[in-house]
């Protein structure tokens, strides 16, 4: 009867906590602005350790705070990627990576978490002329669109562009020569001109992801990033046991 008892305990508490828990996003603690060898970021997702860094051509580069379209947050208070026309999951406030492109050149962001992490999710906003591929990924088998601003224009994954050499799988603006200005707190354009807005899901578990980007014209480009992740079933299974053992201590 006692092992029945907990088992019940144990489904009552778990179920609420677990469908509770949102997706985990990217919480910023620092930006360095510049390009290669000096761009950098840092902070956690979750409980994991997340570091960003840029190598290659000078031409790719990460942007200081501020709330225009291409520049980074670290507070928290930016409604970027609260936009669910767009972006799958959301979040009503968060931080982002603002970068900036400008050249017919390739560079590689890299992100390192200190234990791995499963589908991954990129959220990328006001996308135009860079076109982004995960390819250089170690492990790296496939993408999955989530959400965007998808049509004849707007986000969008390419099958086709680029070849075995970005995995065959780009994620770019349709149109980049069709762009729009919209500011992180307006609702990203679905229809008409309009830059890339989305979120692709990176199948698999991973120690280290790696962006190349590409040029899809002659064109600069800027915008923000973000990653985010659902969180581990276990960590609902412990706040359910902590849950339950508080219980307990009170009826006692």
């Amino acid at each position: 009867m006692k092992t029945a008892a907990l088992v019940l305990a144990l489904t009552s508490f778990a179920l609420p906590i677990t469908t509770a828990h949102a997706d985990i996003f990217l919480d910023l603690t620092s930006v360095t602005p510049g390009s290669s060898g000096v761009g950098s970021f840092s902070g956690t997702l979750g409980g994991v350790a997340v570091t960003g860094s840029i190598s290659g051509a000078p031409v790719f580069s990460f942007n200081a705070i501020g709330g225009g379209l291409g520049d980074s947050t670290i507070d928290g208070s930016s409604p970027q990627f609260s936009h669910s026309s767009v972006f799958s999951p959301t979040t009503p406030t968060t931080d982002r990576v603002g970068f900036t492109y400008s050249s017919f050149a390739g560079n590689l962001v890299t992100m390192t978490f200190s234990s791995p992490v499963t589908d991954p999710v990129f959220h990328i906003a006001n996308m135009d002329w860079m076109a982004v591929s995960f390819a250089p990924t170690p492990g790296f088998t496939s993408l999955t669109l989530l959400n965007g601003n998808d049509g004849p224009d707007g986000d969008g994954i390419d099958p086709a562009f680029g070849g075995p050499a970005y995995g065959f799988a780009l994620v770019t603006d349709k149109m980049p020569f069709t762009t729009d200005s919209t500011t992180p707190a307006g609702m990203p354009p679905l229809a008409g001109d309009r830059s890339a807005y989305g979120s692709v899901r990176i199948n698999g578990t991973f120690s280290t992801l790696v962006f190349v980007t590409d040029a899809m014209g002659p064109f600069s480009d800027s915008g923000s990033f973000t990653i985010s992740v659902v969180p581990a079933p276990g960590g609902a299974i412990m706040l359910a046991l902590g849950g339950l053992a508080l219980g307990r201590r009170r009826q006692r």
